[in-house]
């Protein structure tokens, strides 16, 4: 290729990547803004459920150990500890919505932020699934072990209940995040500029 075809071709693909960039739909603020809102309230609302779930458990629980005897007494047992524990995440998880400001964020941002609350949810689903086998392992040990069968077996009883609660509920909130979300975000990353860059070797 000649000198002078190269610096055509060169100029050429510059006025494309400029053409490509000067059709390309700005995104607008409020589109912006109501993809992170909606993202923001999702997760707060899920922050919620969650605290809320857990202390209607531990009020539960609380009161019906004391009436309990057996294996029942140590699923109340085992719903205390656990919900305390869900109790601590989803406050953790409400102050930390604190620091995010949705009316901030750019554009990279927002999409990154979904995307890991996508993540999230489905690392939170395996650990689940995990939860429902572990409580499976302790039903079965109390067989072999039946002096203290009726602390495996409502131990075990009860992490598989809380395990299956909490994989329905990570699994159903992934997808409503997925479906409400990635629309949008592929409609916001379609409107955003973008250029096109062509490297070309100049002999």
């Amino acid at each position: 290729m000649s000198r002078i075809s190269s610096i055509l071709y060169t100029l050429s693909a510059t006025l494309i990547g400029q053409l490509c960039q000067s059709q390309a739909l700005p995104v607008s603020p409020a589109e912006r803004l109501q993809f992170s809102q909606e993202r923001y309230n999702h997760t707060r609302t899920l922050g919620l459920s969650l605290g809320g779930y857990a202390l209607a458990n531990l009020a539960v629980s609380g009161i019906a150990i004391g009436q309990s005897t057996g294996e029942t007494k140590y699923i109340h047992q085992m719903n205390l500890y656990w919900n305390a524990v869900n109790l601590g995440i989803a406050g953790l998880g409400l102050l930390g919505l604190r620091k995010q400001h949705p009316e901030t964020e750019t554009l990279g941002e927002a999409v990154q932020k979904h995307n890991s609350m996508k993540q999230t949810l489905l690392f939170n689903a395996g650990l689940d699934v995990a939860y429902i086998a572990g409580g499976l392992y302790l039903t079965e040990r109390a067989n072999s072990h039946p002096d203290q069968a009726d602390k495996l077996r409502g131990y075990g009883k009860a992490v598989m209940a809380q395990g299956a609660f909490l994989l329905a509920f990570d699994v159903v909130n992934y997808l409503v995040f997925r479906r409400r979300g990635d629309p949008q975000q592929v409609q916001l990353i379609g409107q955003a500029p973008m250029g096109v860059g062509v490297s070309i070797p100049i002999r």
